[in-house]
């Protein structure tokens, strides 16, 4: 049974650990331990299973990037969120100055641009527990922590989608950027957000977003991790990671350890070992992108 696996697949993650590398450019995602891992596993009918240290947090950093999109569509509509960012694939870098509209809602310039709609952090935040359950919470030490880097890169992109005439305010929209970027949460507070994206029938909005996820939601290596897992994805520098199985059910992993592209080592493993046991299962999750 997929509960008896979960533990002994942690186990065998521990040694994907040492594959990887705690970011350093924010101080305080440098100081955690990288031997931290859990995962979480939430299904439409509402059950869920854990394993590992349910009890640690992190901040949401960019897995809280596909929810920006998810509400946004809710409340502004398409047309509002395809003036701000587009929905194509990038080959560049997460936090590249965009020359443009940004490319997808995914990469920083693209969150950054969609952060800018939302009046306050708390809008998004408050929406997402109440319609989750979940208890995101603002965690003002990592806010300080990412506010301290001397070069900020999303400095330089709020400014740059400023002179381009996309945002209007490029401090207020960076300022809520970081804000939603550090709420914090554990496992089972993201598996349950990401049950928001589980039925695909309960919005119009949510194949759209979850295809973004596929196509763009894993940095650099989103094109591959497609192709080889197929499952809508978003993955962060504090190391979470969500996958969604459509209509089937969320994987919420956290291991702080990262590989050379900026996604969880561990988690990768996870998400893997899971898409492999439903498919020898017969339980074959979706493994092309979902048309919107």
């Amino acid at each position: 049974m997929l509960a008896d696996q979960l533990p002994q697949w942690l186990e065998l993650s521990l040694q994907e650990v040492y594959k990887g590398k705690l970011p350093s450019y924010i101080p305080l995602l440098a100081q955690v331990d990288p031997r931290t891992i859990a995962i979480a596993m939430q299904f439409i009918d509402g059950n869920c299973l854990m394993a590992g240290d349910a009890t640690a947090t992190f901040p949401l950093m960019s897995a809280i990037k596909p929810f920006l999109l998810l509400y946004l569509l809710e409340n502004f509509g398409r047309e509002a969120v395809s003036k701000m960012v587009d929905a194509e694939p990038s080959a560049e870098a997460f936090n590249a100055i965009p020359d443009g509209k940004p490319k997808n809602p995914m990469i920083n310039s693209g969150a950054i641009a969609l952060s800018s709609l939302l009046t306050s952090s708390e809008n998004l935040q408050n929406w997402l527990n109440e319609r989750s359950g979940a208890n995101l919470i603002l965690d003002f030490s990592m806010l300080t922590s990412v506010r301290s880097i001397p070069n900020r890169r999303n400095l330089a992109i709020a400014s740059q989608l400023t002179s381009l005439g996309i945002v209007s305010n490029s401090r207020q929209a960076l300022k809520i950027y970081e804000e939603i970027c550090c709420l914090r949460s554990n496992v089972q507070d993201l598996a349950k957000i990401g049950a928001l994206l589980i039925d695909t029938k309960r919005s119009p909005h949510i194949p759209m977003v979850l295809e973004i996820m596929l196509r763009c939601g894993m940095y650099e290596g989103s094109a591959a991790f497609a192709q080889d897992v197929g499952l809508a994805s978003k993955s962060s520098v504090s190391g979470a990671l969500l996958s969604i199985i459509p209509d089937r059910a969320v994987i919420a992993c956290y291991s702080p350890a990262l590989d050379a592209i900026g996604n969880s080592v561990a988690g990768l493993f996870l998400v893997r070992q899971i898409k492999n046991y439903m498919l020898e299962l017969g339980h074959e999750a979706s493994t092309s992108p979902i048309k919107s």
